[in-house]
């Protein structure tokens, strides 16, 4: 029986030492991440707002969050988390997030403990709900999961609002609450890390904001106790800048020669997207061999992950 993907991503909490898990918005990005050995994927919000040219500040509805997910997780075969902003909603919105994400495959969510209209944990202007509606909000969650491995992460943005002893008041009362593993953003010191990850029983998972804070190694993180590190937009950060570049390039130029080095060849992209595995299914469906003998062969080919 195939193990449920929270089962995965609980296994990767519980193997600890700061394991690295990228973000991104889209099936190829996943699909990059799976092919570059990692182990899980996590869908942004900030980044899937802004490949649809918006702001991080509440404005994508569950919807718009769980059918882009699902299409993420349908293209790897490793664990996949989303971010659930606030639950879209009160504590019935919260339960049927959660019930539709766990529906579609995915590992996993984390909850924020603001207010609406929400922002982004690096914006200014951040509103938190109290402890108690966080601990309602994270009952909801719980309440809402089709299969007990589904992981509900517990997030709170207090840092930058009302400093480390209210982080650490909200971590604690997260636990209590039920949550799976806790998330807080906004950590600058080593003195910060520590608290964090020493404050409740559960995992803690470091988020990552390269250009906005100060970054720490692996290894520090590790020390520190975090069981993951999320590095929610270093991979939309990086390709928005190779983007800006090879434009730039090709609207001074008004040419692409000199960027061809730069660019993946067109059959190792046609590879990664499938178009090999869908060529085979149809040499199949053409040929005269008997279902038996080639069906799983060419259907572990189609579904397969190079």
């Amino acid at each position: 029986m195939q193990q449920h993907p929270g089962s995965l991503f609980r296994q990767l909490l519980a193997r600890g030492g700061a394991v690295p898990v990228p973000g991104c918005y889209d099936p190829l990005g996943a699909m990059l991440i799976e092919r570059a050995g990692f182990d899980a994927a996590y869908m942004t919000g900030f980044s899937l707002s802004a490949s649809y040219g918006k702001p991080d500040i509440g404005l994508l509805t569950m919807q718009d969050m769980v059918q882009q997910a699902q299409r993420i997780a349908e293209s790897v075969r490793i664990p996949v988390i989303m971010d659930a902003d606030t639950g879209y909603g009160g504590a019935a919105n919260i339960a049927e997030t959660v019930r539709a994400c766990d529906k579609a495959g995915l590992a996993g969510l984390h909850l924020e403990d603001q207010l609406m209209p929400k922002k982004c944990g690096a914006m200014a202007g951040k509103q938190l709900a109290s402890i108690e509606e966080m601990q309602l909000r994270l009952k909801a969650a719980r309440s809402g999961r089709v299969h007990r491995d589904f992981v509900i992460i517990g997030r709170t943005d207090a840092m930058t609002v009302a400093g480390l002893e209210e982080v650490l008041l909200r971590c604690k009362a997260m636990q209590h609450a039920g949550a799976d593993a806790i998330m807080v953003p906004s950590l600058s010191t080593p003195e910060e890390l520590a608290a964090v990850a020493a404050s409740v029983e559960i995992p803690v998972l470091y988020v990552a904001a390269e250009t906005v804070r100060p970054t720490y190694t692996k290894a520090q993180l590790e020390q520190a106790g975090f069981a993951a590190a999320l590095y929610p937009l270093s991979l939309i950060q990086t390709t928005v800048k190779v983007q800006q570049a090879m434009l730039q390039a090709l609207h001074q130029h008004g040419d692409s020669v000199q960027l061809i080095d730069g660019m993946l060849p067109f059959a190792e992209l046609g590879r990664l997207v499938g178009v090999e595995r869908a060529a085979a299914f149809e040499s199949w469906l053409n040929s005269s061999s008997d279902l038996e003998d080639v069906v799983d062969n060419t259907m572990a080919t189609l579904n397969g992950r190079s």
